[in-house]
C-alpha cells in the first residue's frame, strides 16, 4: 500500500541563498546599474533614456508581454500575470545586459560600449489564487557628452558649450497578481521611484575673454505610483487565448530640483548661486493592450501596442515639450521540449520577435523613434533548477536627417532565473 506525505522544505539552499546575496549586493552597489548606462545623445531630452523592466523572455520578442504567461517568468510588466506562478516555485531572477553602438553623424561615426545590470527580481506564490513578486531595474538613464560651437550674434567671438549628464531613475517595484475567476487575473504595481538625474552644463568664450559660466542641476526623485494590469484566459480544445490590458494614470511623482550655477570673469571672481526646489514630475498616462495564442502550450505567438501620453507631463510645473509615445511589438515562442526530449537542442526554447517605437521626443522637427529585431532562446537547467534566456536584439534609432545622429545598436541580454522548490511531494512504501 503506498502511502503519501508531503514534505516542507526550505525555500532556500546555502549555495543559492550565498549566491543570491552576491547577486543582490553587486546590483544595488554596482556604478553599472543606471548609471551611465547610456551613450546616447537623445538621453539629453525628457528624463533620459526609457528602459523596461522586462524579462529576458519578453526581450527576446520584441517586448512583447501583456497576454504572457508562464509559471516559472516573473512577468512585471503585466503583473496579472503573477496569477500563473507555479505554486512550488520560488523564483530568483537577475538580468545584465551588453549594448554595442554605432553612431553615425553625416560622415562622421563613432563607437560606444554599454554594461549594465537590468533586473533583479523574485517573486512566489502566497495562496492558490495570489502571488507577489518584488524587482528592482532602472526606469530611465542619462548618459550624453556633447560639446557645441557657437558664433556670438553681432559679434566676431565664439563660445564653446559642453553639456554633460549621467545617473538615472530607478524604479522598486512590489506586484500583486490575483486569479479572480477561472479565466481572469487582475494585477497592481506599487512603484518607489528614485535615484537622480545629474545635468552639467559648461560655457566658455574663446581668446579674449576669461568668463565661465557652469550649470549643474540634479532631479532626485523620491515618490511613488501604480499601475494596473489584466488578463483573460480562454481555450478552444488544443489552443487558447490571452487578451491582456495595462493601465496607469498620470501621476506626480514628487521630487527635489538641486542647481548650483557658477559665474567666473577675472574682473570679478567667482559669483555661485544654489537652490533647491521641491515639487513634481509627472509620470505620463498609458494604456496597453496585447494577446497571445497559444498551441498545446509548446507554441505561443502574441503582439501588443503600448500609448503613453507625455505630451501632457510636466516637470516642477513646467511643460516639457515632449510627445506621446506608440510602442508596437509582435512576438513567438517555441518549446522544443515535449516531455521525452533527450537531445540538448530539444530541450530548448526558442524565441523571435520585432518592434517599432516612435519614442517621445522631437529633435530639430525630426522624431526620434526606434525600431529592431530581436531572437533568443532558453537553456534549461540541470533537474529543473532554473532557465538561462539569452536575447540578442538588432535595431536603429533617430536620423541623419538635419545633421542629427543615427544610433544602430546591437544588444545582449542575459536572464537568469532560479527556481527553489517550496515542497516537495514524496511517496514511500
Amino acid at each position: 500500500m503506498w502511502n503519501m506525505r508531503m514534505i516542507v522544505k526550505p525555500f532556500y539552499s546555502m549555495r543559492k541563498m550565498i549566491a543570491f546575496i552576491g547577486i543582490s549586493l553587486l546590483f544595488l552597489t554596482n556604478s553599472a546599474f543606471a548609471q551611465n548606462s547610456t551613450s546616447s545623445p537623445y538621453s539629453y531630452y525628457g528624463l533620459g533614456e526609457l528602459n523596461q523592466n522586462a524579462s529576458g523572455n519578453s526581450i527576446s520578442m520584441g517586448g512583447t508581454s501583456l497576454a504572457y504567461r508562464d509559471g516559472g517568468v516573473l512577468n512585471i510588466q503585466n503583473p496579472a500575470a503573477l496569477a500563473q506562478v507555479d505554486s512550488l516555485k520560488f523564483i530568483f531572477n537577475v538580468g545584465m545586459a551588453a549594448k554595442y553602438t554605432n553612431l553615425n553623424q553625416g560622415n562622421k561615426s563613432d563607437y560606444f560600449n554599454d554594461y549594465n545590470l537590468t533586473r533583479l527580481a523574485f517573486g512566489f506564490k502566497v495562496s492558490p489564487r495570489y502571488s507577489t513578486a518584488f524587482s528592482v531595474s532602472p526606469y530611465s538613464s542619462l548618459g550624453y557628452e556633447i560639446t557645441k560651437r557657437e558664433k556670438v550674434i553681432g559679434s566676431e567671438s565664439y563660445i564653446n558649450s559642453s553639456l554633460k549628464g549621467s545617473g538615472g531613475l530607478n524604479q522598486l517595484t512590489w506586484s500583486n497578481g490575483v486569479k479572480v475567476t477561472k479565466n481572469l487575473s487582475l494585477g497592481i504595481n506599487g512603484i518607489y521611484l528614485f535615484g537622480n538625474n545629474t545635468r552639467d552644463e559648461i560655457i566658455t568664450m574663446e581668446a579674449g575673454s576669461s568668463y565661465v559660466y557652469k550649470n549643474n542641476t540634479k532631479l532626485v526623485s523620491k515618490g511613488i505610483y501604480f499601475n494596473l494590469g489584466a488578463q483573460y484566459q480562454m481555450d478552444f480544445r488544443k489552443y487558447g487565448l490571452t487578451l491582456g490590458a495595462k493601465y496607469q494614470p498620470k501621476l506626480g511623482v514628487g521630487a527635489e530640483q538641486i542647481t548650483k550655477v557658477t559665474n567666473y570673469s577675472s574682473g570679478v571672481g567667482a559669483v555661485r548661486h544654489d537652490d533647491t526646489d521641491k515639487g513634481s514630475f509627472d509620470v505620463p498616462e498609458s494604456y496597453g493592450l496585447g494577446f497571445g495564442l497559444s498551441k498545446a502550450k509548446r507554441f505561443w505567438i502574441g503582439g501588443d501596442y503600448l500609448f503613453e501620453k507625455w505630451s501632457d507631463t510636466e516637470v516642477f510645473n513646467k511643460n516639457n515639450s515632449l510627445r506621446d509615445r506608440s510602442k508596437f511589438s509582435l512576438g513567438m515562442e517555441y518549446k522544443a521540449n515535449d516531455g521525452y526530449a533527450r537531445k540538448f537542442l530539444k530541450k530548448m526554447t526558442y524565441r523571435l520577435g520585432g518592434f517599432y517605437d516612435t519614442g517621445y521626443i522631437t529633435v530639430e522637427d525630426e522624431k526620434i523613434n526606434s525600431m529592431g529585431v530581436s531572437l533568443g532562446f532558453g537553456i534549461p537547467m540541470a533537474q529543473n533548477g532554473g532557465m538561462i534566456n539569452v536575447a540578442l536584439e538588432f535595431g536603429i534609432s533617430g536620423t541623419t536627417n538635419n545633421n542629427l545622429v543615427r544610433e544602430d545598436f546591437t544588444r545582449v541580454t542575459v536572464d537568469i532565473n532560479l527556481f527553489e522548490k517550496w515542497f516537495v511531494k514524496r511517496k514511500y512504501h
